[in-house]
């Protein structure tokens, strides 16, 4: 376990950077007369924006987040936050809010580094505990936001704009309790050996330039070339060797630990289902505001988006301890038809919630359609951890990410971006629907084709058994 202090600042931070009151209404904050868009320019050149800069600052945030030791990170992704809701509040002008999306984008895609610290800074036997802890206070800040955002704006309190300084608030606290957080000795790929350093500064050359050679696959005849010098004359020279060769040691990790997760087809194919569905559920959960603005505006109906928010949070937690519940194992067969069952499931909420102008109807269906996702994430997350042989989650997690991402950055430009389709809001969820059931009919022939494999080599089986019986 990480210390108590260190985990009450985790905690703490994890709460403030969820306590965005506004996100619940962004949308009816821009269309309304403080910012004045219409639903189409917010629909196509605004929040496609943010999809494009995720997906760019994702690779560079993973690669230096590792290096950076996380805090940094941390410390960026809550002012990245701040910054996004600056331009929100004071810009003057379209191009100010398009560069909030940028921020936003840097806040989405250094989240990363919250997750990576906390594995970082305790020993593998407290991660359910400290997992656990973060995940409270994430869900206690979503569900704060939701429950004050809502409670405000129905008691006409505050107003949509706002609510911005209540968001901006929470991220600049985040930010100074990111500061406060202790600073890691080791990460997992490019600082594995900077601990022993600082256990044994006498012999600290020697020895991790051997492993950090060793590591990079460099062999006996380039540790040979290293060679003991008296520390007065050569430590400095025999450091900048241990950097170099950690650093080298570390991209050879990464692809070693890629390799060997993806040459697994059990964890290619929850990675697959993982890429997929996460593309659509961050399409879904990106655009489902104008839907509900757009179902609002032809019934002339009172949107409830902060508390819709805070009980999806509360049916979040709650389907997550009965899952954490279960026991529970999977075939081939088993996987494939629950993969399917789900896509098609998801894909048919968001087809009837496209053809509905029920907010009632909008707001369960979503509901259902976040806890089906959440639920089988976890089972995704679970199965491809329980597959991994070597300590490598975060790579297989964050590979996935970026897949769903670029397939995510793909459907934008078809959909809603500038020269693609521009379709309507209710057109456009009806093809994210549509989407999710291609990819459930996908799974039920893998399931089909599992099925009758089985059934063929059961009558195989049989054959034998027969055949060896009258030979008997």
């Amino acid at each position: 376990m990480p210390d108590s202090y260190a985990l009450w600042c985790l905690c703490i931070l994890g709460l403030l950077k969820e306590f965005r009151p506004s996100e619940s209404f962004l949308t009816q904050y821009l269309v309304s007369p403080w910012q004045n868009y219409t639903k189409e320019e917010v629909n196509q050149e605004i929040y496609p924006v943010g999809t494009y800069s995720t997906l760019i600052l994702l690779i560079i945030v993973f690669l230096i987040t590792d290096l950076l030791r996380y805090k940094p990170v941390i410390i960026v992704h809550s002012l990245a936050g701040a910054i996004c809701y600056c331009l929100i509040i004071f810009g003057p002008s379209k191009t100010y809010v398009q560069g909030a999306e940028v921020f936003y984008g840097l806040f989405m895609a250094s989240e990363i580094a919250y997750s990576t610290y906390m594995y970082a800074s305790c020993q593998k036997e407290a991660y359910q505990k400290v997992t656990s802890y973060t995940r409270i206070a994430l869900q206690a800040g979503r569900l704060l936001s939701g429950c004050l955002s809502q409670l405000l704006i129905s008691c006409d309190i505050l107003n949509f704009h706002e609510l911005n300084y209540l968001s901006l608030a929470g991220l600049l606290s985040s930010a100074v309790f990111g500061c406060l957080l202790p600073s890691v000795r080791k990460s997992v790929y490019f600082h594995r050996v900077t601990l022993e350093k600082e256990r044994d500064p006498t012999s600290h050359a020697q020895f991790n330039c051997e492993d950090a050679a060793l590591s990079a696959g460099e062999g006996e005849e380039n540790f040979e070339g290293i060679k003991p010098s008296p520390p007065e004359e050569s430590i400095r020279d025999n450091d900048m060797q241990c950097v170099e060769l950690e650093q080298l040691s570390g991209f050879n990790r990464i692809w070693d630990d890629f390799v060997h997760a993806f040459s697994n087809m059990y964890i290619v194919k929850w990675s697959i289902w993982w890429a997929l569905t996460q593309c659509g559920y961050l399409q879904v959960t990106s655009y489902m505001q104008n839907l509900w603005q757009d179902t609002a505006d032809v019934s002339n109906g009172q949107l409830y988006n902060g508390a819709a928010s805070a009980t999806y949070t509360i049916l979040g937690i709650l389907s997550s301890w009965v899952v954490s519940q279960l026991e529970y194992e999977f075939d081939e067969r088993k996987t494939h038809w629950l993969l399917c069952i789900c896509a098609s499931l998801s894909g048919a909420l968001i087809i009837f919630s496209s053809l509905s102008f029920s907010l009632l109807f909008q707001y369960t269906a979503y509901g259902a359609f976040k806890i089906l996702f959440q639920v089988m994430m976890i089972f995704a997350n679970t199965e491809v951890a329980t597959s991994l042989s070597r300590d490598s989650h975060g790579l297989v997690f964050g590979f996935n990410t970026f897949v769903a991402l670029v397939l995510q950055t793909v459907l934008t430009v078809i959909v809603t971006g500038k020269g693609g389709l521009q379709l309507s809001t209710r057109t456009q969820f009806f093809v994210y629907g549509s989407y999710y059931i291609l990819i459930g009919c996908g799974f039920l022939v893998m399931a089909l084709l599992t099925s009758l494999k089985k059934h063929l080599h059961s009558r195989e089986q049989q054959k034998c058994d027969a055949t060896k019986a009258e030979e008997a």
